[in-house]
């Protein structure tokens, strides 16, 4: 039964995410933006992921139709919507709202504070549930069987499914021109599809290193998801609930890049899916290329092995009309977004920590249409929530709370309404991240996300 972890289980498993995730953070550059305020939006959303139980009560749902175990089996492909960067984030985004609330439950104690309950029996048989699902899907994904990237390599692919994309590799090794468009296209769709993310890396997956029979030549993946065609997106008709259009449709809504490399000395992936190479512009040591867009299908229909959609292979043409797309939509969504206020902005990337993974696990239980998934968007239009499963109240708390509380007054001299930012306060990040900079023997004792409290 999901959930059926003791204490003893789950303190084992906080200590080793934990430190996982520090060693991760170690690789990882300051997230800020002078477009959206990403410091904030991914604290908010944590909060609302824990403290309201939103991720736990989808997910019990889901799992009453679909283990975890098979929707990590039907992920194994090129192109998916769930990967392991998705299955890490599952946890950590959790995690890391247990640990806000935590945190403000021992301050409270210490303030003197009474009747304070640090962690309720509720959350910790929620909280169990979430782990036990957590580490039911990395396992049946990555080709090692590991929770975590010990072996910094992502590796999900069979030979077989390899070997089948061998004959679709084209050698590019001495055409300066083709490695120059190729560099020049994944560059534009990166910019795109962190613009249209904001700033997140949900669309953008990297994996490998794989290698095919006789050729030692390492094998790596880049995809890039998501391509706003005009379609459905996570296969749920939000028309008019998106807070942006993109006029020039891109050709396809999905694209891998497969390239075979010469003379690496270094080919690592973390557990946010970011490749570190050496050298660091792979572009000189490319020796063949596969492009390919992987066909929709509901998430509910995919079997493992052998019916996880076909991939269609893509000429070289088809750099040009991605470059066109990533150009024309960057330009598009940057003058779209520059006008947006403080909180459709920090409500845009909430949505996307919050309902990313849940409404892609949805999909795969085929319950999809049960939730509401536009609830961030009403809220930042200032309508009524369509969904028991978030508070407004507590939203309105938790942005207040975290970082920079925004008024509106208005500007006479212009008649236009205008954002003024006043008493700061966290700028976006909660205090328990202090916990990431104590000694390493403190850190054992008492790990980054708490091990299961006493009242």
């Amino acid at each position: 039964m999901l959930g059926d972890i003791s204490d003893e289980e789950f303190n084992e498993l906080i200590v080793m995410f934990s430190q996982s995730v520090l060693e991760n953070f170690q690789t990882r550059g300051v997230v800020e933006s002078k477009i959206f305020p990403v410091n904030h939006y991914i604290h908010v959303a944590c909060y609302i992921l824990y403290d309201q139980s939103y991720q736990y009560n989808i997910l019990k749902e889901v799992a009453s139709k679909i283990s975890p175990e098979d929707i990590a089996k039907r992920s194994k492909s090129l192109g998916s919507s769930s990967n392991h960067l998705s299955f890490y984030s599952l946890m950590m985004l959790y995690l890391h709202g247990r640990a806000e609330i935590i945190y403000d439950n021992l301050s409270k104690k210490k303030a003197g504070e009474t009747n304070i309950v640090v962690e309720p029996e509720t959350k910790k048989k929620e909280t169990k549930f979430i782990m036990d699902f957590w580490k039911r899907l990395s396992p049946n994904y990555l080709n090692e069987g590991e929770l975590t990237l010990k072996t910094k390599k992502i590796t999900c692919l069979s030979d077989d499914y390899i070997e089948n994309l061998k004959e679709n590799m084209i050698s590019i090794e001495h055409n300066k021109d083709i490695i120059k468009q190729l560099k020049q296209t994944i560059a534009h769709l990166t910019i795109y599809s962190f613009l249209s993310q904001a700033e997140c890396r949900f669309s953008i997956s990297e994996q490998g290193p794989y290698y095919f029979e006789d050729n030692t030549d390492p094998l790596v993946f880049k995809e890039f998801l998501d391509l706003h065609t005009g379609d459905d997106m996570f296969g749920i008709n939000m028309s008019g609930n998106m807070p942006y259009k993109i006029t020039k449709i891109a050709p396809v809504p999905n694209v891998i890049f497969g390239m075979t490399l010469k003379n690496m000395n270094k080919i690592e992936f973390n557990d946010f899916g970011t490749l570190f190479a050496d050298p660091t512009d792979l572009s000189s040591n490319i020796t063949s290329i596969g492009i390919w867009t992987k066909e929709l299908m509901h998430p509910k229909d995919l079997r493992y092995p052998d019916n996880l959609c076909k991939l269609k292979p893509l000429t070289l043409n088809i750099l040009t009309e991605l470059s066109e797309f990533a150009k024309s939509a960057t330009k598009e969504l940057y003058i779209d977004i520059s006008k947006w206020s403080y909180t459709k902005k920090l409500m845009f990337g909430s949505n996307l920590y919050v309902n990313r993974i849940a409404s892609s696990c949805a999909q795969f239980a085929g319950i999809e249409n049960n939730f509401n998934w536009t609830w961030a968007f009403d809220y930042a239009a200032g309508k009524p929530l369509k969904t028991d499963l978030v508070n407004k109240e507590k939203i309105d708390f938790y942005i207040d709370v975290l970082g920079t509380k925004v008024k509106t007054s208005q500007d006479e001299k212009e008649g236009t309404k205008v954002e003024i930012a006043s008493i700061e306060k966290y700028k976006g990040l909660h205090p328990f991240l202090t916990r990431m900079f104590r000694g390493k023997r403190l850190r054992k004792l008492d790990p980054f996300y708490y091990f299961l409290q006493d009242e």
